[in-house]
C-alpha cells in the first residue's frame, strides 16, 4: 500500500478562468483598420446649398446680357456660361438654372399682371434685366425655330426632287421603243435642271435677305446692351 501511494499522482492545479470567450475579436495585425464612420460622413460629401441673393441675381442677369450665352455656339456656350460663373462665384449648371427660373418666375408675373389688370405694372430694375434676358432667350428659340423649318423645306425640296425622278424613270420603263426613251429622258433632264435652279435662286435670295436682316438686327442689339449696361453701372 505504502508502494501505491509513493506513486500516486499529484493533484492537477486548478488554473484560471479563461477569458478568451468574453475578449473582443481584434483585427489581425497583417490587416488594415475598417475606417470609422460617423452619421456626418455622408453628409460632410454633399455640396453646401447655394442661395442666390438680390446682389447675386443682379450679377447674374447683368452678366448675362454681356455674354449672351443664348446665341453662342455649343463650345461658345459653355465657354460663355464659365465667364458668368466666375463673375457671380457659382457653378456654371447652376447659374444656367437659376437664371432660367428667374425668367420663368419673370414671364408667370407679367402673365398674371396682365390677366389682372390688363395692363403691366411698372418695371423695377431687376425686372428691366429679366425682360432683356428673357428677350434674348426668345430670339435664340425663333433662330431654332427658322433652322428647322429651313431643313424641313429642303427635306421636302428633296423628296418632291426625288419623286419627279422616279415618276419619270417610271414613265421611261413603260416605254418600249427607243424613240420614245430619249425625247422623256431629255424632257426629264430640263425639268429636273429648272427646278433646281429655281430652288437655288430661292435659296440664295432668302439667305442673302436673312443674313442682311440678321446682321442689322445683331448690331442693334449689341449697341442697345451695351449703353443699357453702361447705364446700370453708372
Amino acid at each position: 500500500m505504502e508502494g501505491l501511494a509513493e506513486h500516486r499522482m499529484p493533484a492537477p492545479a486548478h488554473s484560471a478562468p479563461s477569458t478568451a470567450s468574453t475578449q473582443e475579436p481584434t483585427t489581425p495585425a497583417h490587416l488594415p483598420s475598417p475606417p470609422a464612420t460617423t452619421p456626418s460622413s455622408t453628409t460632410r460629401k454633399r455640396k453646401p446649398q447655394i442661395r442666390f441673393s438680390a446682389e447675386m441675381d443682379t450679377v447674374l442677369l447683368q452678366e448675362v446680357l454681356a455674354h449672351n450665352p443664348f446665341e453662342a455656339g455649343r463650345g461658345s456656350k459653355t465657354a460663355a456660361w464659365a465667364q458668368i460663373a466666375d463673375a457671380v462665384g457659382v457653378d456654371a449648371r447652376r447659374c444656367r438654372e437659376h437664371c432660367g427660373l428667374l425668367v420663368a418666375g419673370f414671364k408667370s408675373k407679367i402673365a398674371a399682371s396682365e390677366k389682372a389688370s390688363g395692363v403691366v405694372e411698372s418695371h423695377t430694375e431687376m425686372d428691366d434685366l429679366l425682360a432683356n434676358v428673357a428677350e434674348l432667350a426668345a430670339e435664340e428659340e425663333e433662330r431654332k425655330a427658322e433652322k428647322t423649318a429651313e431643313k424641313e423645306a429642303k427635306e421636302r425640296d428633296n423628296e418632291r426632287a426625288d419623286g419627279m425622278r422616279d415618276e419619270a424613270m417610271k414613265g421611261m420603263k413603260k416605254r418600249k421603243t427607243k424613240g420614245d426613251i430619249l425625247p422623256a429622258l431629255i424632257e426629264h433632264v430640263r425639268e429636273r435642271d429648272e427646278f433646281n435652279r429655281e430652288i437655288a435662286i430661292r435659296t440664295v435670295a432668302n439667305e442673302e435677305n436673312r443674313l442682311a436682316l440678321e446682321r442689322e438686327r445683331l448690331e442693334l442689339e449689341k449697341k442697345e446692351r451695351a449703353a443699357f449696361i453702361q447705364l446700370l453701372g453708372s
